[in-house]
């Protein structure tokens, strides 16, 4: 009687707001899987076959909706783009539901809205429509008291086979995606080509007729995170006219993925970007010493110009994995991002794949340029490291946990859609901007998750029923259905926040929730104006048309990067080094070692070469998930012309520099000692744009101003010499004698360390008469190729032999982890490799014949020892080339040394008075080398023939003039331009007279205004 009694209680009847008169909006409705499901099967009691049926309710449980895991496809659809008027007449934009077949289908999303409100930008998803399953349903799902076992055959639903039960949800098996607009007030809606394979998806506007979007149309593949055994499809932003010309690809950075890029109102765009080279994945585990954790996870926000330049992390970068932040709620897969009245970014903040892109939705004021948010020395909490100070969990009751929603705080209340008062409070996703600060969400009701969590029984006081959690087969449907009401597995729809934080859902008011669909991805459709008070977002130019500077001629294929100090820094982690502990170097600070200011001695730069192959495992082995080669070491203890040491203006020793090496290719920066071994490092790729001038003030100085800005450093002035990398030789740093920093050089536009032609020939002349043989020294062997574990080849027993499988007995290390208490935690790879870190590594001390990362055998009692004397004949450059390998993600894989970066291409004109008179062509590569015959640069016909090529040969790094005999004055005249490296990577540039008509005019306003 007291079950049943609070029961009531909890279904005391509290109505939803209904629908009310809204700004207008568009968005997308997706099919919903609606009713109920009879399931016949063949199970056993007590080992005795009995057919039992089943009516299970909640089948839209199993609906799914886009994100960051279901982002190409596997979503359910059709979808249509509508217009829902304020008066709440709706009109469909583009219509799918009626016109797909099961297989010829599609799904319209990702509207935009152009400032002026009068055209929707959206993408199109084309396919074929299938069904999913339910595999081995276990007879307990049917009848709770039947053996717990899988049924031995399913009659019912038709097309189920064997024990697998055939849902009704129709999910789009997509083969790719196009961009199209809509003419709001005629319905006209225009269509850029569709190209089977390429996903060209999430348009923003950037102007009136520009769109930026992701698109992996330029054919790489994400990082190969260790041990993971794949790469998936990867997406860059683009940006193009919404007629479909002038493409250009703008975030060259992106070695992984981009979606859903939003401009906001000071002109950056902002976007999840997927964060999973080197270290960054083993933040922390999902169990298992030296794991990774769950990869879709690790999609932060980002920023950068529209161009590309500047990116910089906005929120998630380094927090929140692990816990809650300050504000309550912890960081997944942040995305799908919206800008309010007042500036406020919001996303949604989810788990991956299993809850339709919905869970918490946050909203982050920006920190002030060039910063994230508290230092690590500013709290104790590794959750809030570098999290903004100024941060709103909209509402505490959805979470974001991979798991049914929340249970609906008292009393529950009635939504008209269902008959039953909601048990669940439900989870939130896709905000987006209404006028006078107002906030739409998408507001799904239901458990919203295919991994159920049954605490609603022993809330409610009831017994809980089998097979009700977790995500095995049907427990999230079995969920649904014991709870015997009239309840939603899921069911989408588009509210309005009446207040900020959300208390409970009843105070969220209804814009547009149907029970046949799902409604998301909602925007007003109203003048940009009349949500932020200006025309449009502020307008920040190409990189450059910002810079004049002689190291960077117009039409240059190179940038400038530079910092005022490398010693002002944030590079520490919290809690310190330690040897074993996942969340230093990986989540937050990565030094090395514990070192002082004036070990600072140079900067490495590090190209990053993308992954091209869908097999790229067979490809490349390594801890850095890409190829990577060095571009330079240069130092940066500045001295005068008196060979005294230069104070800087906050009385600190100089350590400012200015380096140029070549655009449109991810870079890496390392603060290394004299030596080239490294101290800290990157673990987000950066690149710069052609002619872009980047300049910061400290070493990842992101939670304050830094000491000096770099315009008052010596860096910043005549007298300083611009080292200049990619053009053909690598210089290392090789010591100090004295007060000189010695270098030597490498021949090449960059320099792979690889283990077969660089590491083993060092062992072959040293080592392995010790370490050879049947029975080497040690049990390590120097001598056995390839990198495979089957043979415990030296390259696997070096750098992937975390359980120390090739380690005797005797000599293996108790690292208190992994079964048998042997299995190395991350940072430390193996017995003899620590990740990215020479000086801490022992095949690196054994080299040295000395410890190296500034600890004694007594600092820590956990750590590796170096115990015996070990003399080597090894010399100074091998052993640099050994701390290098190490220190670059020790590259060993078959196809190491493969050339996958495209050569850089940056084509401009010289234009007078509209009129294009000749072309200015920068080419450098990264790799092989520019393959100087191979430039095409043409006038295309109304066929996109070229008519003749202008060029005569390129510039191995430089710039190539084209005057031109017949000048160019029509803007809709196309241009062609490409060209190959030495080893076939090409680079092609679509361009309209108009685009360089449009970027004169714009520098000619810049200068006007004295901007430089």
């Amino acid at each position: 009687m007291k079950n049943l009694i609070k029961l009531l209680v909890l279904l005391a009847i509290v109505e939803t707001p209904l629908a009310y008169a809204v700004d207008p909006i568009v968005y997308s409705r997706c099919l919903r899987t609606a009713g109920t499901l009879d399931i016949s099967a063949e199970v056993t009691f007590d080992g005795v076959p009995q057919t039992v049926t089943r009516t299970m309710r909640g089948v839209d449980v199993y609906d799914v909706m886009p994100d960051v895991s279901n982002f190409f496809q596997r979503f359910s659809a059709p979808c249509d783009l509508m217009l829902r008027a304020a008066d709440g007449t709706e009109t469909v934009l583009y219509d799918c539901s009626t016109t797909s077949t099961v297989e010829n289908a599609c799904a319209a999303l990702d509207a935009s809205v152009s400032f002026d409100a009068n055209t929707v930008a959206f993408s199109v998803f084309r396919g074929s429509l299938y069904n999913p399953g339910i595999s081995r349903l276990n007879g307990r799902i049917l009848d709770h008291d039947a053996d717990d076992a899988t049924v031995i055959q399913i009659f019912s639903p038709p097309g189920s086979t064997g024990t697998k039960v055939l849902l009704p949800n129709k999910r789009l098996e997509s083969t790719g995606a196009h961009l199209h607009t809509v003419d709001v007030a005629t319905g006209t809606v225009s269509a850029m080509p569709f190209v089977d394979d390429i996903y060209d998806s999430g348009p923003t506007f950037i102007s009136e007729n520009r769109l930026a979007f992701t698109s992996n149309r330029d054919g790489h593949r994400s990082t190969l995170v260790f041990r993971s055994g794949s790469a998936a499809v990867g997406t860059r932003i683009w940006t193009i006219d919404i007629d479909g010309s002038n493409p250009d690809l703008a975030s060259h950075h992106s070695l992984s993925q981009e979606q859903h890029p939003i401009m906001l109102k000071d002109g950056r765009l902002a976007y999840s970007s997927w964060q999973i080279f080197g270290g960054l994945p083993f933040r922390h585990t999902n169990g298992g010493a030296g794991g990774f954790t769950t990869l879709a996870n690790l999609f932060h926000i980002y920023t950068q110009s529209p161009d590309g330049a500047h990116n910089f992390p906005f929120y998630g970068q380094h927090s929140g994995a692990s816990g809650p932040s300050y504000f309550g709620e912890g960081h997944s897969a942040a995305h799908f991002i919206a800008q309010t009245s007042d500036e406020r970014v919001w996303f949604a903040d989810y788990y991956r794949r299993n809850n339709n892109g919905l869970g918490a939705v946050i909203g982050v004021m920006s920190e002030p340029p060039g910063q994230e948010g508290i230092a690590p020395e500013g709290t104790t909490s590794i959750n809030d490291i570098f999290v903004p100070r100024d941060v709103i969990n909209l509402a505490s009751w959805a979470g974001n946990s991979d798991t049914s929603a929340g249970i609906m705080a008292e009393p529950w209340f009635t939504h008209p859609n269902y008959s039953d008062p909601l048990p669940y409070a439900g989870k939130l996703g896709h905000p987006a901007a209404l006028t006078n600060n107002g906030l739409m969400v998408a507001w799904g009701k239901g458990p919203c998750s295919s991994v159920a969590g049954n605490g609603i029984f022993a809330y409610l006081g009831l017994a809980t029923p089998p097979l009700t959690s977790g995500s095995g087969s049907g427990n999230a449907i079995n969920l649904v259905t014991s709870l015997n009401m009239d309840t939603p597995g899921c069911d989408i729809g588009l509210y309005k926040t009446t207040v900020i934080p959300s208390i409970k859902p009843d105070d969220l008011e209804q814009i547009v929730d149907s029970v046949d669909w799902h409604e998301i991805m909602g925007r007003a459709l109203v003048p940009y104006s009349a949500i932020y008070g200006v025309a449009q977002p502020a307008v920040i130019p190409a990189a450059d048309e910002l810079t004049s500077h002689p190291q960077l001629q117009v039409g240059t294929p190179f940038g400038l990067l530079g910092a005022a100090s490398i010693t002002d820094r944030e590079t520490h982690p919290l809690g310190g080094i330690k040897f074993a502990g996942e969340a230093q170097f990986n989540l937050q600070g990565t030094d090395t070692v514990n070192y002082l200011d004036e070990d600072l001695c140079g900067v490495r730069i590090l190209a990053v070469l993308p992954n091209r192959n869908r097999n790229v495992d067979d490809e490349i082995s390594n801890i850095a998930g890409e190829r990577v080669a060095i571009l330079g070491e240069f130092s940066v203890q500045n001295r005068d012309s008196n060979d005294n040491i230069i104070i800087d203006p906050s009385g600190n020793p100089d350590t400012s520099f200015l380096v140029r090496f070549p655009a449109n290719a991810p870079y890496l920066m390392q603060g290394i000692d004299c030596d080239g071994r490294t101290l800290n490092t990157d673990m987000t790729w950066q690149h710069l744009r052609p002619g872009e001038k980047k300049t910061c003030g400290g070493c990842h100085v992101h939670s304050r101003p830094s000491r000096i800005d770099f315009t008052q450093s010596y860096a910043n002035t005549a007298n300083y010499n611009i080292p200049t990398l990619g053009e053909g030789t690598v210089p290392l740093l090789t010591g100090k004698t004295g007060n000189v920093i010695n270098t030597r050089t490498e021949t090449g536009y960059g320099f792979q360390v690889e283990f077969a032609k660089d590491i083993q020939p060092i062992f072959d002349d040293r080592c392995i008469s010790c370490h050879g043989g049947e029975s080497p020294a040690a049990g390590l062997a120097l001598d056995r190729p390839g990198v495979d574990r089957e043979s415990e080849s030296s390259w696997w027993c070096l750098v992937a032999d975390a359980s120390q499988r090739c380690v005797p007995p005797g000599l293996q290390h108790n690292t208190g982890a992994g079964s048998n208490d042997i299995s190395f935690r991350r940072p430390q790879m193996t017995r003899y490799i620590r990740a990215f870190n020479s000086l801490g590594s022992l095949l690196y001390w054994k080299a040295a014949n000395q410890r190296t990362d500034s600890n004694t055998n007594e600092t820590n009692a956990d750590d590796i020892d170096y115990i015996t004397d070990h003399p080597t004949a090894i010399t100074a450059d091998e052993l640099g080339l050994i701390s290098r390998w190490i220190d670059t993600g020790a590259g060993g894989g078959p196809l190491e040394l493969l050339d996958t970066q495209k050569p850089t291409l940056h084509l401009t004109a010289t234009v007078i008075e509209n009129v294009v008179t000749a072309f200015q062509v920068g080419t450098v590569d990264i790799g092989s080398g520019i393959n100087v015959a191979s430039l095409v640069v043409c006038v295309l016909d109304s066929n996109d023939t070229c008519l003749s090529n202008l060029a005569t040969t390129a510039q191995m790094s430089g710039i190539t003039t084209i005057p031109l005999t017949t000048v160019l004055d029509d803007p809709n005249t196309k241009l062609y331009a490409s060209v190959e490296d030495l080893t076939g990577n090409i680079t092609e540039v679509h361009r309209t007279i108009k685009w360089f008509i449009d970027q004169q005019s714009l520098t000619d306003l810049i200068f006007s205004n004295g901007f430089e």
